[in-house]
């Protein structure tokens, strides 16, 4: 049977898809049944994905080259590094123990009503920062300190003397005061959630590391770097003179929250920014549990989150951390990693189709790892980092090798929160318009010697194909849906500039037809459109594997000479692969673990046998397979640093495939 993608002839009337605007449906004959991707089902035993022959071949001696050098041009210098134990490939042989919901914890929350949602957000609402000062006061994301109370209360009462908020929403001070219930409208969450059946098995609560919480700053330190702030409604005055002679030069307002708040201060405190010479820009805080991400990125967008090319304006910002509602599940919104990774991606996507530009990320690094299983997914998105010390950032969440913005405290010298960009206010303002990112990318390749290039734009998402047949895989950068496609790995080369895609697609490339040429495709929220050429214009495949939240990988799992999809999926704390032989008929050839949940999963022949297998890269570690069918780690050793993101390719004529890193 033909494995590969067949070349697919549209009839001649049929007008080609833009590039920019792939349909959601492309008919082509023998594709997957259009509509929503579904996900995968585990097959009852793991079929094998290449011939019973082929068994696990012994790898060379594992290798540490060491850390590369941080933007060095062309080297890799080597160091002695310890090697690290294989991966953890095997899942708990039984789940943890699930506790009985809270008397308080709604059930369902994606089933509240608008009006019961309104209840438990309250007059205020959550604010960006919220449970890493709670973890800071009570080491507790969920219960308010006493300061937050007195805050919150005080807020709330003026807004109500001004008209501005409904007194039936405001926060019971007793009801408040109780450890554990401090969230928003506390008075009101015992009626929404008292009809939860207690039976209704919800999630284990999540578990954050001890030194998440740190001391809180003296008011009036400052590190070096252009000062900014973000407030909400929780700061009902703000003086934007004082703050602008303070050298704040930039300012996030809270805009909405979920699908049922606005911030009633929003125009005030966003116009309040602009008249003293602000750049400013609109934040979402994100209640994933209670509706789709498309759902929250389009109330956003409506109610002050859009975005314009004009320096001013800061890109849409999304507050993804600690959930501060105990009646709507644990930290992690009773959310598995792969929901959490789908529902960001399904907001970002959203965002960026509504507004042309894709939003930052505003997260800790605790919060990350815990509830997305420390995902590298995003890496093409700005970070907006929280961390209050005096040191710095610390570790970036995976995916990351550098923030945009830090929120270095929520004490001063700003009122709300202060933060810091790392550049000038024309940098600023350039990252603002989004006619540069600041810096190029810069691609290393593990090869002998180390192989080096500069090319694109840091932000871009790169990947490394056989273009023109000849043997040696090339780098290309994917932007917004637009391909620059080069045919050297270094030195000077003609560019190709492709428009296929959208932005928020995972760009895909591979030798779907066999012709021994690598072309394009994406991978979007569990649907495949593939080109078997290097051109825009209409898809000439699309079928459905996967699902919202997977990292798609390619190769040839059997041998035929076709490349076919596979992706790669957090499971407990574990990675599952599922891989297909067929872009025709897409079933599900072989499933396993390999590596663990916050691994990035790779792909390539390693060994130089005709086979693909897969691998994983953890931090600046490498674990590759020989075999999909019994699949240890044949071989491990360091390349990069911990926030590169991985590249695959044979950079040499007749070799396996090597890997890479994009910084």
């Amino acid at each position: 049977m033909l494995a590969g993608l067949l070349c697919v002839a549209l009839a001649a009337t049929a007008a080609p898809a833009s590039a920019s605007q792939l349909p959601p449906e492309h008919s082509v004959t023998e594709t997957s049944p259009a509509g929503p991707a579904p996900t995968i089902p585990e097959p009852a035993e793991s079929a094998p994905v290449s011939p019973e022959s082929q068994e696990p071949q012994q790898s060379e001696p594992a290798q540490t080259p060491g850390q590369l050098p941080d933007l060095a041009p062309e080297t890799a210098p080597e160091s002695a590094a310890p090697t690290p134990a294989a991966p953890e490939v095997n899942a708990p042989s039984s789940s943890p123990a699930v506790p009985e919901p809270a008397e308080s914890e709604v059930a369902d929350p994606s089933a509240l009503t608008e009006e019961e949602l309104a209840e438990i957000i309250g007059i205020l609402g959550a604010k960006m920062g919220q449970g890493l000062e709670r973890l800071e006061e009570t080491r507790d994301p969920q219960s308010p300190g006493g300061g937050e109370i007195a805050e919150r209360l005080d807020a709330e009462d003026k807004l109500i003397i001004s008209g501005l908020a409904d007194p039936e929403l405001a926060t019971d001070p007793s009801a408040a005061a109780v450890p554990g219930g401090g969230s928003p409208g506390a008075a009101a969450q015992s009626s929404a959630g008292a009809a939860a059946p207690a039976s209704v098995p919800l999630a284990a609560p999540a578990l954050h590391t001890a030194d998440a919480p740190s001391v809180s700053l003296a008011a009036t330190w400052q590190p070096s770097g252009l000062q900014g702030m973000d407030v909400s409604s929780h700061q009902t005055a703000v003086n934007w003179n004082r703050a602008w002679n303070q050298g704040a030069r930039f300012a996030y307002v809270k805009a909405t929250e979920a699908t049922s708040y606005k911030n009633p201060l929003f125009s005030s405190q966003y116009n309040g920014a602009s008249s003293v010479g602000m750049l400013r820009g609109a934040y979402h805080f994100a209640i994933p549990n209670v509706s789709s991400g498309a759902a929250q990125a389009n109330y956003f967008v409506n109610n002050g989150g859009g975005w314009s090319a004009d320096g001013n304006t800061l890109p849409p910002l999304l507050d993804i951390e600690y959930n501060p509602y105990p009646s709507l599940g644990n930290t992690c919104y009773n959310m598995s990693a792969g929901q959490m990774v789908s529902w960001i991606r399904d907001f970002s996507q959203t965002v960026s189709a509504r507004t042309g530009r894709l939003p930052m990320i505003y997260t800790t690094t605790d919060w990350w790892r815990t509830c997305t299983g420390n995902s590298s997914a995003f890496a093409a998105q700005p970070l907006h980092i929280a961390a209050y010390n005096t040191t710095g950032p610390g570790a970036l969440p995976n995916g990351w090798s550098r923030y945009t913005l830090w929120q270095y405290s929520s004490t001063g010298p700003f009122e709300g929160d202060s933060n810091v960009y790392q550049g000038s206010v024309d940098q600023l303002r350039s990252f603002a318009r989004q006619s540069s990112v600041g810096r190029p990318g810069q691609l290393y390749y593990r090869s002998n010697p180390a192989k080096g290039l500069e090319y694109g734009n840091a932000s871009d998402q790169y990947l490394t194909c056989d273009w023109n047949g000849d043997g040696v895989a090339t780098p290309a950068a994917f932007r917004n849906g637009t391909w620059y496609i080069r045919d050297s790995l270094t030195g000077t080369a003609t560019v190709r500039e492709v428009r296929y895609g959208d932005p928020g697609d995972q760009p895909i490339c591979g030798d779907w037809d066999g012709n021994g040429r690598d072309t394009i495709g994406v991978f979007r929220n569990g649907m495949v459109y593939l080109k078997n050429s290097v051109t825009s214009g209409a898809a000439d495949g699309v079928f459905a594997f996967g699902a919202p939240g997977d990292t798609a990988i390619v190769g040839d799992w059997d041998g035929d000479g076709y490349d076919t999809l596979g992706v790669g999926r957090p499971e407990g704390v574990a990675q599952r692969f599922y891989l297909t032989n067929s872009n025709i008929r897409p079933g599900v050839a072989g499933s396993f673990l390999f590596g663990n949940a916050g691994d990035t999963p790779v792909s390539g022949d390693w060994n130089n046998d005709r086979f693909t297998t897969v691998g994983v890269k953890r931090g600046n570690y490498w674990y590759l397979t020989n075999s999909n069918i019994r699949p240890t780690a044949s071989s491990s050793f360091q390349f990069g640093n911990a926030g590169d993101r991985p590249l695959t390719g044979r950079w040499d004529r007749g070799t396996g495939t090597s890997v890479g890193v994009a910084r």
